[in-house]
């Protein structure tokens, strides 16, 4: 079975009501058996037919928790309706394999009464409640044509209708900022987009747009570049929202918003200010980090903390998945957090001096492993400089490229690895292909007994 692809937003399919199955034939059973791979391929709970591209109403729901406290087996729902919900309600976070890495908590009742047939045509009712009822109406949602996204937006501007009228100016450059940025335009909010300037990359030299550059043209909105944010023309705003934006705001900038101007930073403050926050938790082997709020001032992320919140770090994180985990609390905790800060509700406490731990820009020499490190050292310098600077050792005066490690009993094992000027390859293949002089470092190195070494 090929591998489906899951439709995202802003695919209008995802707004098209579906239809009613008047007959189980074996079209709809090969339908539901690409629904489960795809469910469980994607590691998510719960899949709407329409989001494979399919218009008619079938939802297939899995959920095997680790901790066994919620577990939800293999359901398939054909022609769900529910005909009653409690008037109890509870919030809970939700996101979306249709809306990737943004999350939004969202208020739903916690109790219903559903109809439907099972895959082999059997009509059936239930009362779930909990984490099957709400995933029941997520999903039950999207056969109507309705994303979570638009709930949260309609939520939000319930609680706050003030927010209708507030204009915000947001300034991001980076994939975390982008995910921000992202998250405020399916909030619906007046958001004005600020970005820096397209630049020059790679060997052709062509302009790169930046990620919130992207973002904006993805989903119809304008955006400004801007090259000099010392001489930039921000429009007067309510709030300004610094995300991921790679120049320093002057005092005249942050002094434009009549509420405030906040700045989204990835890391606990006090601890690891500055232009590299994720990477230095990685490569200090820390085992918690996470997301806080700040109010700017003109020094660089020692604003007063409006709010945080923390995750654990996995074993195999690496910058890129880190950042993504972070951006989709970012975007999570500024939304639950958004009105009140409208409001003038929440006020900033001012960081501890002691605790602060400033951190650097790296550049693309620091990826240089040094064999004097121990092996979790070298393994999280391997993690924390993925994708940049990357991380290379020498072997015959030529650069090794190092993308993709793992321990073993304290042991270092490489899994891709990439000759400057060649293909990645996985680190067996590179050295049954290498006829070179063999480097010291490689008895540092933990290699499969099925490896020869030449």
């Amino acid at each position: 079975m090929s591998k489906s692809r899951i439709i995202t937003v802003p695919n209008p399919f995802l707004k098209e009501k579906t239809e009613k199955i008047s007959s189980l034939d074996r079209e709809v059973q090969i339908q539901i058996k690409e629904m489960i791979a795809t469910l469980r391929r994607e590691g998510g709970i719960g899949l709407a037919a329409n989001q494979l591209g399919y218009k008619n109403q079938v939802i297939v729901i899995e959920f095997i928790d680790p901790e066994e406290k919620n577990h939800l087996p293999l359901t398939i729902f054909i022609n769900p309706e529910i005909v009653k919900y409690s008037g109890e309600t509870e919030c809970f976070d939700e996101g979306c394999l249709s809306v990737p890495k943004i999350e939004f908590e969202l208020e739903r009742p916690a109790k219903l009464k559903l109809k439907y047939e099972d895959e082999h045509g059997h009509k059936l009712k239930i009362a779930p409640k909990g984490l099957l009822a709400r995933i029941l109406q997520h999903e039950i949602d999207h056969l109507n044509g309705i994303l979570f996204i638009e709930r949260a937006r309609a939520q939000l501007f319930k609680n706050y209708p003030e927010l209708k009228n507030t204009q915000i100016a947001f300034l991001g450059s980076g994939e975390f900022g982008a995910v921000i940025c992202e998250g405020l335009i399916h909030l619906g909010v007046n958001l004005k987009i600020y970005t820096e300037a397209a630049k020059a990359a790679g060997r052709g030299k062509l302009l790169q747009s930046t990620p919130v550059a992207d973002r904006a043209k993805k989903f119809g909105k304008q955006y400004t570049e801007i090259t000099d944010i010392k001489k930039a023309v921000i429009d007067d705003c309510d709030l300004l929202i610094c995300a991921d934006f790679g120049q320093i705001l002057p005092k005249q900038i942050l002094e434009i918003p009549t509420i405030k101007a906040i700045n989204i930073h990835p890391s606990l403050l006090p601890k690891y200010q500055g232009p590299s926050p994720i990477q230095t938790a990685l490569l200090q082997g820390e085992k918690v980090t996470g997301v806080s709020i700040i109010e700017m001032t003109v020094k660089i992320d020692e604003g007063p903390i409006i709010t945080q919140t923390e995750i654990d770090i996995a074993e195999n994180d690496d910058y890129t998945t880190l950042r993504d985990k972070l951006a989709t609390v970012g975007i999570k905790l500024l939304a639950k957090n958004l009105g009140e800060i409208v409001r003038g509700n929440l006020e900033g406490n001012p960081q501890p001096k002691n605790f602060m731990i400033k951190t650097r820009k790296f550049a693309k020499a620091d990826g240089e492993i040094s064999w004097n490190k121990t092996p979790p050292e070298i393994e999280r310098q391997i993690r924390a400089f993925q994708p940049w600077p990357g991380t290379y050792t020498l072997i015959d005066n030529q650069r090794l490229l190092i993308h993709a490690v793992h321990m073993e009993k304290k042991r270092l094992v490489l899994d891709s690895v990439q000759l400057e000027g060649k293909t990645p390859t996985d680190f067996g293949s590179f050295l049954r292909g290498w006829h070179g002089q063999k480097p010291k470092w490689l008895s540092k190195i933990k290699i499969n007994k099925n490896v020869s070494t030449g």
